[in-house]
């Protein structure tokens, strides 16, 4: 069909143009992919997962099973696109899918040759033997729909979070209906559909409301609606959520180029998505040229689209001759009407009369028997029900181009909207326009008044009624299936079309025991495709009860899950990606850090400084800088990242004696203690500083990387061992700040911040003892610990307090540093700095042999003696230091012995050049049985690099710890 001759509802003014599988075609702007393929005569638009039939376009809304295509160029594709919802761009690139090499000739469709032997459960009874890896090649490349994206080009998503009291789905005459009504209560009211526009089946059934034509009164109704204050989308489909939260998928123009994520925070949410068409399974009911018929007369209105040129409709209630009256007046010709029904209903006789007039042959009692042609309709088989079949006496044949079907509707029940939902409509199976808005209206008014009671208008049934309709009379359905066959040509009736699945393969499931349409529907993939059987999922239960001998309701229907219609994972991870797929916690100095020129990077969900670029141009050179500076003067780094777990009771001691390898119970108020704890099979899980505030109070401060595993460890065991007992816990890690402040005039920079008053407090702590002072309305805890291995505090402050207390030191001249200086003061002193504790390594591994001879009995104390924990082989931590004093080595290499190429006796967990000692440092992991002063070859491939390095003691800077001790 010419693109300048077609009108339809949709269609805007100029031309466009795109490809399909190579080919340039025209279209209308307003076109979708279904609609300009179709009016081109393009029917054949994919191919099906299993045969690879030949399949077109069947509905015309997302539940499409067969025209899935790929849009855009490889590698940055979109797969499974819906052609009906896709809406055309200029230059825009379709491409086919489930075919090779091309569409019209297709190598594996050959497979449909032996549609009898690949039925139900094949696969599982097939691929067992030789074994299932001789197929898997095979499966996986024929497997799927689409091909997979090599890369994604697609805009970011956005998200939005909107707040309202009714949330409606769907704004067709229902939807719309409702969402007046709740706003009209006083509501406040989101509207989301997901066509370009509103209206539903309205866009083409001749109707009235309220004694104006239906379009009218949308368009008034939602003119309405957005002055009242209500949000009203449009290509937005509700796709999921919970009780509280409904998440609804915006697409503009059907592709994620431009997606949108509305999180809608709702107290009640009223499903008016209207009905899914069924169809109805006779022989060949999959070839291109088969429709339904919702979906032929949406593309006639809308589109100007012909679903052909001569037309058999075939279906189960009134509504037929009503859509055929209006295909006619479309310009299409309708060769027959098949209806199932022995008797057309005095409510289809107007319609009737005018149709047997203009020689449309109108058959009731009778059914397709089969689509007949090569690769697209030219025929129907019909036959009277009853009559045996398709037997030469009773069945003929009539001529056509197209089959246009209905076998009735089902309500669409989206899944995951939580429990404050409510339908109305024909989504709550109501089909007559009247009763359909008068339906609508109570829906809206009693949900609004359930939702917004604080605000309802009371008097708001009076001031406001239902609105009248008048449109196509009540169906009148009598539910009919499936056509006669023979046994062997129910492989031929699909049911499931995008999956394969036959009524043959619903009676074999049923013939193996699977009995439960749950099982039934995993043994026969039906219903597990994009579309999640909205199109042939009732079908197939009804199949199931009429094969077994039950009633349609005591077999049911598969459940469906969100998200009710696709949605790409680039909306669903938004933009929790890359450096924000995890959430990004911040200190109470982040802002400053920024201002001040820090270098921030994730430090497992925090942001921390690395360096500050004052100091040098990179992380290498300041860091070098920085950490001379603390060495000689002094200078503070902001370690609130630190977990720390606050634990009390009167058996607080006992529990953490139980945790750590040796006991809090020994340590006295007013102190600290470094302590570590092991995992229940003796291997090193972290380290930190136990603080007693009380007889019955401690803080545990704990690596910030493993915070929310430690506090999870410690909830484990006090549930675990002292349910009973008094224990409590509480994760405080964001409650304190803490800021660390070391170097040579730390003491005297403390001082000053704090005043004469409290100085002397200051002066006298001693190692691992702190003082809770008073400042500024707070309490300040100030713990003489060191990070650094110089003279050293670390101040714990209240958060909010954290900004004025570290301008106050910045003021009395201490300097900040970052987490490259932090590494390498924690190297030169022999800390563990994180590789070391790696999850393999034991308290002998990192020469803590002083804390197990104390005896404590803790978690994991007792796998310690495993005989294979003290072999000669076995690493232990070790310091290192380049043998020329110069050369670098770097954390990763591994360490071989001279002459050795291949076997390594361990690794290099930490290294940095050390400003201090002026050259290269580390700490290593080595096999026991390699001795101290051994010289051993860095080896680091990867990075090309190779230096001989000297096995030395863990401590290179200050031994015997009188600096930080002083």
């Amino acid at each position: 069909m010419n693109g300048q001759s077609r009108r339809g509802s949709r269609l805007g003014a100029g031309a466009l143009r795109f490809s399909f599988d190579g080919v340039q075609y025209p279209g209308v702007v307003g076109d979708t992919a279904a609609s300009a393929l179709l009016a081109n005569g393009v029917r054949l638009l994919g191919r099906s997962v299993k045969y690879r039939r030949p399949r077109g376009v069947m509905v015309a809304g997302p539940e499409e099973p067969n025209a899935l295509l790929t849009v855009g160029a490889f590698p940055a594709i979109v797969p499974n696109m819906p052609a009906p919802q896709l809406v055309l761009t200029d230059g825009l690139k379709l491409t086919s899918q489930n075919r090779w090499p091309g569409l019209r000739f297709d190598l594996i469709s050959m497979v449909g040759l032996g549609v009898g032997l690949f039925t139900a459960g094949f696969y599982y009874k097939t691929f067992i033997w030789p074994s299932w890896r001789v197929y898997e090649g095979v499966i996986r490349r024929l497997a799927g729909l689409g091909a997979a994206p090599g890369k994604c080009s697609l805009n970011l998503p956005r998200v939005e979070h909107i707040q309202c009291d009714v949330l409606v789905a769907g704004a067709g005459a229902a939807g719309v209906a409702a969402a007046l009504a709740a706003q009209r209560c006083g509501a406040r009211v989101v509207l989301c559909e997901r066509e370009p526009v509103c209206g539903g089946e309205l866009e083409f059934e001749a109707a009235a409301i309220d004694g104006e034509p239906a379009a009218e009164w949308i368009t008034g109704a939602l003119a309405q609606l957005v002055a009242g204050g209500a949000r009203v989308f449009t290509e937005t489909t509700v796709v999921g959520g919970s009780d509280t939260v409904v998440v609804a998928h915006r697409q503009p123009n059907g592709q994620p180029q431009n997606a949108t994520a509305l999180q809608i925070h709702t107290r009640a949410t009223i499903n008016a998505m209207g009905s899914v068409e069924r169809p109805i399974a006779f022989v060949n009911n999959d070839r291109p040229g088969v429709m339904l018929l919702g979906a032929a007369e949406r593309f006639a209105s809308c589109y100007g689209v012909h679903a052909g040129r001569r037309l058999v409709l075939f279906g189960n209630h009134d509504r037929l001759y009503a859509a055929a009256r209006r295909l006619r007046d479309a310009g299409m010709e309708v060769a027959a009407i098949v209806d199932s029904r022995i008797d057309t209903p005095a409510s289809a006789r107007p319609h009737y009369g005018d149709l047997i007039d203009a020689g449309v042959a109108c058959y009731s009692g009778h059914a397709v028997l089969r689509a007949e042609g090569c690769g697209t309709v030219n025929a129907v088989r019909i036959a009277p029900i009853g009559s045996g079949g398709d037997s030469a006496r009773n069945a003929f044949s009539v001529a056509c181009d197209a089959v246009l079907v209905s076998g009735g509707w089902t309500p669409t029940v989206p899944a995951g909207l939580g429990a404050q939902r409510y339908s109305c409509g024909a989504a709550n199976a109501v089909w007559e326009l009247g009763a359909v808005l008068t339906d609508a209206h109570s829906v809206g008014v009693s949900v609004a008044r359930q939702s917004a009671a604080a605000y309802v208008v009371a008097d708001a049934t009076t001031t406001h009624s239902a609105p009248s309709g008048r449109g196509d009379p009540p169906p009148s359905l009598a539910p009919f299936w499936r056509s006669a066959s023979a046994r062997d040509e129910e492989k031929f009736q699909f049911v499931d079309f995008q999956n394969d699945v036959t009524v043959a393969d619903i009676r074999q499931a049923l013939a193996e025991g699977f009995r439960d349409i749950e099982h039934v529907k995993r043994y026969t993939t039906l219903g597990v495709g994009t579309e999640q059987g909205r199109t042939g999922g009732v079908l197939g239960a009804a199949i199931v009860a009429e094969l077994s001998g039950q009633s349609l309701a005591s077999v049911g229907t598969s459940r469906s899950r969100a998200p009710f219609a696709p949605v790409t994972l680039s909306t669903l991870c938004a933009d929790r990606r890359g450096l924000r797929l995890r959430p990004e916690r911040r200190t109470p100095l982040h802002d400053w850090h920024l201002a001040h020129g820090g270098e921030l990077e994730s430090a497992g969900l925090w942001m921390r400084p690395r360096f500050y670029h004052r100091n040098g141009a990179d992380a290498a050179s300041a860091g070098i800088s920085e950490a001379a500076r603390v060495r000689l003067q002094g200078g503070m780094v902001d370690a609130s990242t630190l977990g720390k777990i606050e634990v009390a009771g009167a058996d607080a001691a006992q529990f953490l004696d139980r945790l750590y390898l040796t006991k809090a119970s020994t340590i006295k108020i007013g102190r600290a203690k470094y302590m570590v704890l092991l995992r229940e099979d003796g291997m090193v899980l972290d380290d930190g500083i136990v603080l007693r505030l009380a007889a019955d109070r401690f803080i545990a401060t704990v690596s910030s990387g493993h915070a929310e595993h430690l506090y999870s460890h410690f909830e484990f065991w006090r549930d675990l061992e002292f349910a009973d007992r008094p224990v409590a816990l509480a994760d405080v890690t964001e409650s304190w700040a803490v800021i660390a402040v070391a170097g040579p005039a730390s003491r005297a920079a403390l001082c000053s911040v704090l005043g004469a008053l409290h100085s002397d407090a200051v002066q006298r702590l001693q190692h691992m003892e702190f003082a809770e002072l008073p400042r500024q309305g707070n309490t300040l805890r100030i713990l003489r610990a060191s990070f650094s291995g110089e003279l050293a505090y670390e101040l714990h402050c209240r958060s909010a307090a954290a900004l004025s207390l570290w301008e106050a030191l910045v003021s009395a001249g201490v300097s900040p540093y970052g987490l490259e200086a932090l590494d390498i003061l924690r190297t030169e002193k022999g800390y563990l700095v994180s590789s070391e504790l790696n999850g393999q390594t034991t308290p002998q591994d990192l020469g803590m042999e002083s804390m197990l001879a104390l005896g404590n009995p803790c978690i994991g104390r007792d796998r310690l003696t495993r005989p294979g924990l003290s072999e000669p082989t076995r690493p232990r931590l070790v310091g290192l230091r380049a043998a020329d004093s110069s050369s670098m080595f770097l954390a990763g290499a591994q360490l071989t012995l001279p002459g050795q190429t291949r076997y390594p006796c361990g690794y290099v967990t930490s290294a940095v050049y050390s400003p201090a000692l002026q050259q290269w440092v580390g700490l290593a992991l080595v096999a026991r049985n390699v001795a101290y002063h051994a010289e051993l070859i860095a080896r680091d491939p990867l990075r090309n690099r190779q230096a001989r390095v000297c096995v030395t003691a863990t401590t290179h800077f200050d031994a015997d710890g009188k600096k930080m001790k002083s």
